[in-house]
């Protein structure tokens, strides 16, 4: 049987005290850089793993022995179909960065979908409760300003996104309004002056509009030459609207997701990035070899982990009196969509 590595056997190995190890391991500022480094690299060779009721007990159980079963975290989600949530990658990154840093601190993630054929928030509830589950991450949902029910009071929570609008729960988000200025930051060093947005109306919503806030502050500080209105499409709209927009406005790169918009500009006969720039807003490996924005969804998914055992450790149950919003911000992905612009005279 395979010996679960303790916090003696990697202090042992990178040569200090256990209580030097351990504090290094909680990245304790007591400790010097160096010395958590060396702590951190040992503890990664001898497969060691902080054991989630130890971190939350800490205080007062010091002495324990470490168990060797994993505690478990609840990642519910709650769309039409079982999968649905999966049809997006940066969902998918998500769950894989939130899976990796909940192992990491001695978790597991397991799913629950709310919509089973009949279930109800009382079962659901019950079905965790069983289990003996107490941290749940919820996945957004597919339309904004949506709910969920459980019984709250017996469970942490994080959300991911802005979606679920009620209950009012702590949620991690992508910094939408910076990575949008970060898009224009490029634009502009690669000479484009004129740029144009393109949203579906329902994910408009989905984001609290940050992107089209962004931008409106951006146009607003545009000569009126150079302002190009945004473009927010419902259903039915689409191809024949993107159509007369761009035929009128003559934006030099377009700023998009959730649409097919190269197949728009190729069946208007354009070739990018030659007649028109191209930036996906929602950038993944799927769409590349386009320019655009990468959200880290898989950071994005570690730091609801951290926002959700954090919870845990404090012992804070239920419904918030004051929500906490984590934002993570994306880097800028470099694509063959753009090219540098020649300079126009003033």
């Amino acid at each position: 049987m395979n010996v679960r590595p303790s916090i003696r056997d990697v202090a042992r190995q990178a040569g200090v005290s256990h209580t030097t190890a351990s504090l290094a391991l909680r990245r304790d500022p007591r400790i010097p850089a160096a010395t958590r480094r060396r702590v951190e690299k040992a503890a990664a060779q001898a497969g060691y793993r902080r054991h989630a009721v130890l971190d939350s007990l800490m205080a007062q159980l010091r002495t324990l022995k470490v168990r060797t079963e994993t505690a478990t975290l609840g990642f519910i989600t709650s769309w039409p179909t079982r999968d649905g949530w999966k049809s997006s990658p940066n969902h998918r990154r998500f769950f894989a960065g939130a899976a990796a840093r909940a192992h990491a601190l001695g978790y597991k993630l397991e799913e629950f979908w709310l919509r089973e054929a009949g279930m109800t928030a009382e079962r659901m509830s019950g079905i965790l409760r069983a289990r003996g589950i107490q941290g749940l991450l919820l996945q957004s949902l597919p339309e904004a300003r949506g709910h969920l029910s459980l019984e709250w009071r017996h469970f942490a929570a994080v959300a991911k996104g802005l979606t679920i609008a009620r209950p009012r729960l702590h949620r991690v988000i992508s910094s939408h309004f910076e990575d949008l200025r970060l898009v224009v930051h490029h634009l502009k060093r690669l000479g484009y002056r004129r740029p144009g947005l393109v949203l579906d109306a329902g994910l408009d919503a989905r984001v609290d509009h940050a992107w089209l806030a962004a931008y409106l502050l951006h146009q607003h500080d545009l000569p009126a030459g150079d302002r190009v209105p945004a473009l927010i499409l419902r259903p039915g709209q689409e191809a024949k609207h993107f159509g007369a927009w761009l035929k009128q406005h003559r934006p030099e790169a377009i700023l998009f997701t959730g649409l097919p918009v190269p197949a728009w500009v190729a069946g208007l006969g354009l070739c990018v990035p030659r007649d028109v720039g191209l930036v996906h807003l929602d950038w993944s490996d799927e769409v590349a070899p386009l320019a655009g924005v990468d959200l880290d969804a898989e950071a994005l998914g570690a730091a609801a982990v951290d926002l959700l055992v954090g919870q845990l450790h404090a012992h804070e149950h239920g419904v918030p009196r004051r929500e906490k919003i984590v934002a993570v911000s994306g880097r800028w992905v470099p694509g063959t969509s753009l090219r540098r612009q020649q300079v126009r005279p003033s």
